[in-house]
C-alpha cells in the first residue's frame, strides 16, 4: 500500500484529533455545577465518616472562603446531585484519609470545591468519587490515596502528602485562656485540626493559677491531647507591701502614661520586698522546659528557640505573681493595675506627631536620579513614638512634595493607632522602655490643607524584631478587618533597612518597567504553577508586556549593523500593531539582539496565567467574555476584509492579565523557545525547557482568526522553525539581572505609546 493511500486512509481520523481534544477542553462535564448542590437534606449514615455526625445540619450550598477549623463533606447523592456538609472533624476516623495539600498541588479551596476527582484517568465524566472532603488548606479522599482530575482539557494528578494531625486541648479548667505561637489562631478552640507534622506551643492561663508554655509534638495523622497543668496561686498569706500605690490611686489615673508610671512605682516597691520572699517552693513545683528529643527538634531550632524564650517570659510572669500572691493586700493592687493598663490599652489612639526629617527617595531614569517617594521621620529616637513613613499623597508629585516638606510650610502629621499598647522592652529584667508600633493610618496637613496619604510605617528593628510586634503584624486576616474601615485597605508596616527604606519582601504583582532599547517588561517574581498536570517552580525572569510592534521591530533594526537587519514582513500595517509573518529564526535572532531570547513554553506560560489555574482567564470573571481580553475570530475574522477590525490590532488594545501582560490570548499566536516532539512527555520540576528531540517549535496563545477554545493558555501548537503567518508574532524574555544590574529600569507611571486603550487607536492603518 503507498504512503499516499495510508495517509487518505489516516485523514479522516486525523480530523477527528482536533475535535476530540476540543470536546476535552470543555470542563463542565467534568465540573460540579453550583446547581446540582441540593439544600436541606439530611445525611444518611456513612461508614467511617470523618465529620462528627452530631455537629452537622441539613446540606447547603458551598460558599467561600471556608471556616477555619471545621470539616466539610461533598457527598454525591445521585448523577446530578450532590449534598454540602459541614462540622467539627472525628479524630479517630480523620486518622483514615488520604490528605492532599492545596498548597503543595497549587490550587485554591474556591477552585477544588466544584472539582470531580477520580481513582484513574480511564473514568468518565459521571464516575467521580463519591466522598470527598475538604478544609482551607487540603482535600481528602477516604478511599484511595492518588486523585486525579480533569483541567483545561487535560488529566492531572494530585501528589498526595503526610496527613496532618489533630491537636485537643482539655478545657475543662474554669477560666482557660490559651494562645498560639505557631498557628496563627485569635481564638484556639480545643480540638485544632489540620495541624501539619512538627513542633507546636502554647501558652495557657486561668484565674487564680500561674500561666506557661508548653510545647508538644504532631505526628502526621495523630492526634495529640494536651491537659494544661497550672499551679494555683497561694491567696492564704497575710503579708503586706508597702507602697504608696493603692487601688484608688490606681482608679484615678486617667491616662495609659499615668497607669504605667504607677506600675513602675509599685513594681520598684515590690522588687525591694522580693528579697524577703523564698523562692525555692515556685522553683521545685514550677514545670521545667521540655528537652529538644522529645519535640523531634535540635537545640538549635528556631521553633524550639522561640518556645524558650516564651517559655522563659512566662515563667518570669509566673514567678512574679507568685511573689505577689505572698504580698497579702498588694495584690488587690496589682490587680487593679493590670486591669487598668488592660482597659488603657485597649482603645484605639489618634496623635498629632511632627516630622523630624523628610528624605527624598531616588530612583535612576535615563541616567537621571528622580524623586519617587518621600521618606518622613516622626517622634524621636528610642522615645515612644518612633517611626518613620515612606510614600507619597494625593495632588502631589513625589519631587513637589519633598519640595513642600522642606520649604518651611506649616506641616502636622496625625497618625491613628488600631490600639494604645505599647510594646515593652527589657533588657536582662530591667525595663529599658515602652514603644507604640500599632500603626494603621497617616493623614497630613500641610499649610491648614488635609491632604490623603498612601504609602508605609517603618519601624526601627529594635522595634520590629519584638516577638510581640511580628506576632501582630502576622495577625490573622479577621483581626485586620476589624481594625481598619471598610474602604480603606490594610496599611504596611515594616522593618527599616540600613539605608533607611522600607524592605518588602511579599510583591505579588510584578513591577512593569520601561526600556529604551528592550521595551515594556514585566519583572517575574519566582513561583510555582500547574503545568501540564504538574506543580514546577520557576525561577525569575523579564517578559515584554506586549508583543512586539512594528515600530519597536524599526526602531531596533535601525540601530543595528546593516548586515544583521531582518526585513519586517507584516502585511496588516500600523506602528503599535504586532509584527506578523515572521518565522521563528528570525523572531528568536530579534529577541538576541536586545539581549534576550524567545520565551521558554513554561514562562510563557506562567507569565500569561498570572498565578492561576484557569487556562482562560476570563474564566473568572462573573461574566466571562473572551472579547475583553482577546482579539479572536469572533470579533476580527467574523467580520471580513472590510471591517477595520479584521486582522490583528494594535497592542493592549483589551484588558490585560492580573500582571498588566496583554494580548497573551488572541491578536497573534506567539513563537516559544521549545522544540516539539510528538512522544516527549517528561516535564522537568523547575524551569521546563521543552523536549530535547525534535525540529518543529511550539508556538502558544491563538491568534486573531481562531475560535475561543483555541486561545486556551495551556494549549500548544507547532510548526517548522521557517514557517510564517499573518497570524504569528513574538515576545521576548529576558533574564532579569539584565535590568536589575544596568540601571536603566524606570517604573511606568503611566500609559506608554504602546500601551493606550482601543479609543485612543491611530488612523486605519494600510492593509
Amino acid at each position: 500500500m503507498s504512503i499516499s493511500r495510508v495517509c487518505a486512509r489516516l485523514l479522516p481520523l486525523l480530523l477527528l484529533v482536533p475535535a476530540l481534544t476540543m470536546a476535552a477542553d470543555n470542563d463542565r462535564n467534568y465540573k460540579v455545577a453550583p446547581n446540582l448542590f441540593k439544600k436541606g437534606v439530611l445525611l444518611e449514615p456513612i461508614a467511617d465518616m470523618a465529620i462528627v455526625k452530631s455537629s452537622m445540619n441539613f446540606s447547603d450550598r458551598p460558599t467561600v472562603p471556608l471556616r477555619q477549623n471545621t470539616l466539610y463533606l461533598r457527598h454525591k447523592q445521585g448523577p446530578k446531585e450532590y449534598l454540602w456538609y459541614s462540622g467539627q472533624v472525628d479524630a479517630s476516623n480523620y486518622e483514615k484519609l488520604h490528605a492532599f495539600s492545596l498548597k503543595d498541588n497549587y490550587l485554591k479551596s474556591s477552585e477544588v470545591i466544584g472539582l470531580r476527582f477520580y481513582g484513574s484517568q480511564k473514568n468518565k465524566a459521571f464516575q467521580d468519587e463519591a466522598d470527598i472532603y475538604f478544609d482551607r488548606e487540603y482535600i481528602y479522599s477516604p478511599r484511595i490515596p492518588k486523585l486525579f482530575f480533569m483541567k483545561n482539557g487535560h488529566w492531572q494528578q494530585l501528589i498526595e502528602t503526610d496527613l496532618p494531625g489533630v491537636v485537643v486541648i482539655d478545657t475543662s479548667l474554669a477560666g482557660l485562656t490559651t494562645t498560639s505561637y505557631t498557628l496563627k489562631m485569635k481564638h484556639v478552640p480545643s480540638k485544632i485540626y489540620p495541624v501539619k507534622p512538627g513542633m507546636y506551643s502554647f501558652a495557657f492561663s486561668a484565674p487564680n493559677r500561674l500561666p506557661y508554655v508548653e510545647a508538644v509534638y504532631v505526628p502526621g495523622g495523630g492526634t495529640v491531647k494536651v491537659k494544661p497543668n497550672l499551679l494555683v496561686v497561694d491567696t492564704t498569706s497575710k503579708g503586706s507591701l508597702k507602697t504608696s500605690v493603692t487601688v484608688e490611686t490606681v482608679a484615678a489615673a486617667k491616662t495609659l502614661e499615668e497607669t504605667e508610671a504607677l506600675f513602675d512605682k509599685f513594681n520598684d516597691d515590690m522588687q525591694k520586698n522580693v528579697a524577703l520572699v523564698d523562692t525555692s517552693a515556685f522553683v521545685k513545683s514550677y514545670p521545667t522546659p521540655k528537652k529538644p528529643l522529645s519535640l523531634s527538634v535540635t537545640s538549635d531550632d528556631d521553633v524550639y528557640k522561640d518556645y524558650l524564650s516564651r517559655f522563659e517570659t512566662k515563667r518570669a510572669e509566673a514567678l512574679d505573681l507568685w511573689r505577689s500572691s505572698k504580698m497579702g493586700s498588694a495584690r488587690k493592687v496589682s490587680r487593679a493595675l493590670r486591669e487598668k493598663l488592660d482597659s488603657l490599652q485597649a482603645l484605639p489612639l489618634r496623635g498629632s506627631l511632627v516630622p523630624t526629617k523628610v528624605e527624598p527617595n531616588y530612583e535612576r531614569e535615563d541616567g537621571v536620579n528622580k524623586i519617587v517617594s518621600v521618606r518622613m521621620a516622626l517622634g524621636k529616637d528610642n522615645e515612644r513614638f518612633d517611626v518613620s513613613w515612606n510614600g507619597n499623597v494625593e495632588g502631589y508629585e513625589a519631587e513637589s512634595l519633598y519640595t513642600v516638606l522642606t520649604s518651611g510650610v506649616s506641616v502636622k502629621a496625625y497618625v491613628e493607632l488600631a490600639n494604645n499598647k505599647p510594646v515593652w522592652i527589657y533588657d536582662e529584667g530591667v525595663l529599658k522602655g515602652r514603644h507604640q508600633y500599632r500603626y494603621v493610618k497617616l493623614d497630613l496637613s500641610i499649610d491648614g490643607k488635609d491632604v490623603v496619604c498612601h504609602g508605609s510605617f517603618e519601624l526601627p528593628g529594635y522595634i520590629y524584631d519584638q516577638t510581640e510586634v511580628q506576632d501582630w503584624l502576622n495577625r490573622p486576616a479577621e483581626e485586620v478587618a476589624q481594625e481598619i474601615k471598610e474602604d480603606e485597605s490594610k496599611p504596611e508596616v515594616k522593618a527599616s533597612n540600613d539605608y533607611g527604606f522600607g524592605v518588602d519582601v511579599n510583591m505579588k504583582v510584578p513591577r512593569v518597567i520601561r526600556d529604551k532599547m528592550r521595551g515594556n517588561v514585566a519583572l517575574i517574581d519566582s513561583g510555582s504553577f500547574r503545568y501540564y498536570g504538574k506543580v514546577v517552580s520557576m525561577s525569575p525572569f523579564a517578559i515584554h508586556t506586549t508583543e512586539v510592534t512594528q515600530q519597536h521591530f524599526k526602531d531596533v533594526m535601525d540601530r543595528i549593523d546593516s548586515t544583521k537587519r531582518i526585513k519586517d514582513h507584516s502585511t496588516f500595517l500600523g506602528p503599535r500593531k504586532p509584527v506578523h509573518n515572521i518565522n521563528w529564526d528570525d523572531a528568536r535572532a530579534f529577541c538576541q539582539a536586545i539581549g534576550g531570547d524567545l520565551p521558554t513554553e513554561a514562562q510563557w506560560e506562567f507569565a500569561g496565567r498570572a498565578d492561576n489555574n484557569e487556562g482562560a482567564i476570563w474564566n473568572m470573571d462573573e461574566n466571562p467574555d473572551a472579547g475583553v481580553y482577546a482579539v479572536y475570530r469572533d470579533n476580527s475574522y467574523k467580520l471580513g476584509k472590510r471591517s477595520s477590525e479584521y486582522g490583528p490590532q494594535p497592542v493592549s488594545s483589551k484588558k490585560s492579565n492580573a500582571w498588566g501582560i496583554f494580548d497573551m490570548s488572541g491578536n497573534v499566536a506567539e513563537w516559544t523557545l521549545d522544540k516539539y516532539f510528538m512522544f516527549s512527555f517528561y516535564v522537568e520540576n523547575s524551569n521546563p525547557t521543552g523536549s530535547t528531540f525534535g525540529s518543529h517549535k511550539v508556538y502558544k496563545g491563538g491568534s486573531w482568526k481562531d475560535k475561543e477554545a483555541y486561545l486556551n493558555l495551556t494549549e500548544r501548537d507547532d510548526e517548522d522553525p521557517r514557517y510564517w503567518s499573518e497570524s504569528i508574532g513574538f515576545r521576548c524574555a529576558f533574564d532579569r539581572k539584565v535590568f536589575e544590574n544596568d540601571g536603566k529600569e524606570t517604573p511606568v507611571a503611566e500609559k506608554t505609546a504602546e500601551e493606550k486603550p482601543a479609543d485612543e487607536k491611530p488612523a486605519e492603518e494600510k492593509k
